[in-house]
């Protein structure tokens, strides 16, 4: 977790002036501890012109930005010579118009504050004369994504997810890279299979397949997190299959959205089925997607109860084909599926309310739900921090 500023002493000195009327250094007046930005601010605004640069220099050398105060009130800041300076990011739909910093009297700090929840975690980066994006230089905090990487802007009260990290002495799984080619798509695609470490041909196993199969493992950390879960007995041994597309905006949203689910319960999952020793009902399989991933997560199980017992829809982009997927989910049949949904409420004006919608249709009619609606954005962090609650909903332990 990131370290919470807003109740340390920074150590650096504000100095009380005893009288407008003396032409005194700052190192002869009266010293108090500054503990907020605004007294920078002040400090700054009564101090000679020759000592601005020191108030400021000694300043961003005591913390790391965004400097957070009363653990929701945050100051972006960056030092440095610019025009203009903004940010953007999961809290301005990545836009930066309207998002301008100020500049700190004569000095070339320029700074702007925002207010958010205590426990948000939000992407984003600073956007220097209006056209070179960059990572916050005095922010070390990052967060890998589908576009690189970005700054991660963590409040005070935001846990970091531990199932993501690579723990010694845990037993580690085995990964498998297979080509598929699909008669359905006439397309071949890349599919990791993960087998757990205590893989026992004479044993059948849940499997659990994702979409964008490179970000799941790679962004997400999804194996790592399934051996953690595994060894700490939150969830049974199973398997993990990563498929990866090839258009998956036309695969997962548009044109191919039925062939691609064709290829996924006719070819994909007999190939598993053959090739491992799995559980064949459909409350052993679940799928799991992200955003479009979401999408074709949702059309794939609904459309077919009979394969998948489990769907996992992280930040489900449902709007393609004016809400289809809506219309596939919510048709007023129950189905025997189980659902996990996560999303951000800085996902859009869209996205966060047909979560909303979708969620309450399936608790009114029935369905076992467990969701999550947290102030984060659509990002990896979001999602690699909420795969393990999917996973253990849909194959606990006990």
């Amino acid at each position: 977790m990131r370290k919470h500023l807003s109740s340390l002493c920074l150590g650096l000195v504000l100095f009380s002036f005893q009288s407008c009327k003396q032409d005194t250094s700052v190192a002869d007046q009266e010293k108090i501890v500054l503990e907020s930005f605004s007294q920078l601010i002040e400090a700054v605004n009564l101090s000679d012109s020759s000592d601005q640069y020191t108030l400021v220099e000694e300043f961003l050398d005591s913390l790391e930005t965004p400097f957070i105060e009363n653990d929701t009130e945050t100051y972006f800041m960056y030092y440095g010579d610019a025009n203009s300076v903004q940010v953007a990011g999961d809290f301005t739909g990545w836009n930066p118009t309207g998002r301008n910093f100020a500049k700190l009297r004569d000095t070339d700090l320029w700074y702007r504050k925002e207010t958010f929840e205590s426990n948000a975690r939000l992407d984003y980066k600073l956007v220097i004369n209006g056209s070179n994006w960059i990572l916050d230089p005095n922010n070390p905090n990052r967060i890998g994504g589908g576009f690189g990487a970005n700054s991660e802007l963590a409040m005070p009260e935001y846990v970091q997810p531990e199932e993501i990290i690579l723990r010694e002495g845990t037993p580690k799984g085995t990964i498998t890279k297979i080509n598929l080619a699909s008669s359905n798509t006439g397309k071949t695609y890349d599919v990791h299979v993960y087998l757990p470490a205590s893989y026992d041909p004479t044993v059948q196993y849940n499997v659990a397949y994702f979409q964008d199969g490179n970000d799941y493992l790679n962004l997400a950390y999804s194996t790592v997190v399934m051996d953690n879960l595994i060894a700490d007995e939150k969830i049974v041994p199973l398997i993990g299959v990563f498929v990866v597309p090839n258009d998956r905006n036309v695969e997962y949203a548009f044109d191919d959205r039925f062939d691609y689910t064709a290829f996924f319960v006719s070819e994909l999952v007999p190939y598993i089925d053959s090739n491992y020793s799995t559980i064949t009902a459909p409350e052993g399989r679940g799928v799991i997607g992200d955003s479009y991933g979401g999408n074709i997560s949702a059309i794939i199980a609904f459309q077919n109860p009979d394969v998948f017992g489990n769907c996992g829809i992280h930040s489900g982009a449902f709007q393609p084909n004016n809400f289809h997927a809506n219309s596939i989910v919510m048709d007023g049949v129950k189905k025997d599926i189980k659902v996990a949904s996560v999303w951000g409420s800085y996902e859009g004006s869209s996205l966060p309310p047909n979560m909303r919608k979708v969620k309450d249709y399936l608790i009114d009619t029935g369905y076992e739900v467990v969701w999550k609606e947290l102030p984060e954005g659509h990002s990896w962090g979001l999602w690699r921090a909420t795969t393990d609650d999917m996973l253990e909903f849909f194959f606990p332990f006990n």
